[in-house]
């Protein structure tokens, strides 16, 4: 029953959370301003939240000084250009393709731990990756300008798998030389720091209210949890990362029902199960 209720709450929370940012971005800004504010906004929420993590590990240092700065400076600023890049897209990019598109950071994160954490590329991962491009091409028809040239938004979307990946590699070395919870606090307060800069360079208001904004970063905080209750829970990453690849089929069926995004929908299913089926090769 636990194992149910955490599937249960991953499922929830991890489609729960880009369905509502879509909807925010597409209901409640007709300017998209001030995305690099909200998103500074949105991982406040969440880096105060994470001090629940050590609930879950103790907190702890370990290792060299330099290597945890050096690795805890990479996680930031690039978990910070997922964040602007994503939030700057996401009132053009719907829901469901927006999660497919940022699943290009599982190859990232594969192919840098294949280079920098000593873990291995196999053929079935590469054959994996190429499925997922295929899907993604598939499912990225309203922003096809030309044969394989894409608009901006669709780009930046990219653009934010890919940060994310390389956020994720770091963020991944730093939970394996000081523990879960020091290395994914360092990770998510140094991404909270980058972006605070970045909204203060910027100078660019966010317009959502208190609420907006607390909803958000609280999704955004449930969704990163659910993942770890779950991987508690089971006890088994390769399994929990299969199941939860579903997760992509789900967000465009939701996204059909809540927020009306029906357009190509017997497209957009196909190049999600393509994906789907490249994703789980990776695992």
């Amino acid at each position: 029953m636990t194992v149910l209720i955490s599937y249960l709450f991953y499922f929830v929370a991890a489609s729960a959370s880009p369905l509502q940012r879509r909807w925010l971005a597409s209901k409640k800004n007709a300017d998209n301003t001030g995305q690099i504010h909200f998103a500074f906004q949105v991982t406040s929420v969440t880096v105060l939240l994470s001090l629940s993590l050590p609930f879950f590990q103790p907190f702890r240092f370990e290792g060299s000084p330099l290597t945890l700065t050096l690795l805890t400076a990479l996680a930031g600023m690039f978990g910070a250009g997922f964040f602007v890049s994503s939030f700057t897209a996401q009132k053009h990019v719907e829901a469901g393709v927006s999660t497919l598109v940022n699943n290009i950071y599982t190859p990232v994160t594969i192919v840098l731990a294949s280079l920098f954490l000593s873990e291995h590329l196999t053929r079935m991962q590469v054959l994996g990756t190429v499925l997922l491009f295929v899907g993604m091409v598939v499912v990225s028809k309203k922003h096809r300008i030309g044969t394989f040239r894409f608009d901006k938004y669709f780009l930046l979307m990219v653009l934010s798998g890919i940060t994310l990946g390389i956020s994720l590699t770091a963020e991944r070395a730093l939970q394996k030389m000081t523990g879960f919870s020091a290395g994914t606090m360092l990770s998510w307060w140094a991404q909270c720091a980058f972006l605070g800069i970045a909204a203060f360079l910027t100078k660019e208001k966010s317009p959502y209210s208190k609420k907006d904004i607390s909803i958000t970063g609280s999704l955004r905080f449930l969704q990163s949890l659910s993942w770890v209750v779950l991987l508690f829970a089971v006890g088994n990453l390769s399994l929990v990362s299969a199941v939860t690849t579903f997760k992509v089929v789900i967000i465009f069926v939701f996204a059909a029902i809540f927020l009306n995004e029906r357009e190509d929908l017997t497209r957009k299913i196909i190049g999600s199960l393509v994906s789907v089926a490249g994703l789980l090769l990776m695992r």
